[in-house]
């Protein structure tokens, strides 16, 4: 009797089966619900091990502006019967903290979004319903702009390139004008540094 190995598709497929919703919660002194880093961990880390996937972050870039921390990350799923089977996947995520804690904060929120959407899971956010469209916007072309800027390599900049295809649908014409001009710009000082 032959036994065959899923592979890390196929593990993340069953996997994708196990783990559906994951509830927002009220935090005491915030406005609104979320999806905390804790409970994204809680929900698919047992699922993600049962089906024999590890992850972990194997690129990091960081920059603090003040009390406002910009984190590019880009962490791999791993096929753990066979290493060589893996995904990447890139995240970012914003941290603001008056002390020392925006890094951690930045990094745990790039965890929990590239979690959420590796594993295409439900949270609650419909963005047709968003009330705040304007504002997202305006976070995304920020993020997108604080993701071009922490490139360090052409590989990043072509992930950052996807993303910005992935998001043009929600961006204006002046957005994706600035977001050209600043890839080319970084495009540029790639390819004179290396």
């Amino acid at each position: 009797m032959t036994m065959t190995t899923k592979n890390l598709h196929q593990r993340l497929a069953a996997a994708m089966g196990k783990v559906d919703y994951i509830q927002k919660e009220k935090k005491q002194g915030m406005r609104y619900s979320i999806v905390s880093h804790d409970s994204v961990t809680a929900k698919v880390r047992p699922a993600l091990l049962a089906e024999g996937i590890i992850y972990h972050i194997v690129h990091l870039n960081y920059e603090q502006i003040g009390n406002r921390t910009h984190c590019l990350l880009t962490m791999r799923f791993v096929n753990i019967d066979s290493p060589d089977d893996c995904i990447d996947v890139m995240s970012f995520g914003y941290g603001i903290d008056d002390q020392d804690k925006g890094a951690g904060k930045a990094m745990s929120y790039a965890v929990k979004y590239a979690l959420l959407k590796t594993l295409g899971l439900e949270t609650g956010d419909d963005p047709d319903e968003n009330q705040d469209a304007q504002f997202n916007n305006k976070m995304l072309t920020e993020t997108l702009e604080v993701a071009i800027s922490l490139c360090v390599s052409a590989s990043d900049l072509s992930d950052v390139a996807g993303q910005i295809k992935t998001n043009a649908e929600h961006l204006g014409k002046a957005e994706m004008a600035m977001l050209r001009q600043k890839y080319a710009a970084k495009q540029e000082e790639l390819k004179n540094a290396g």
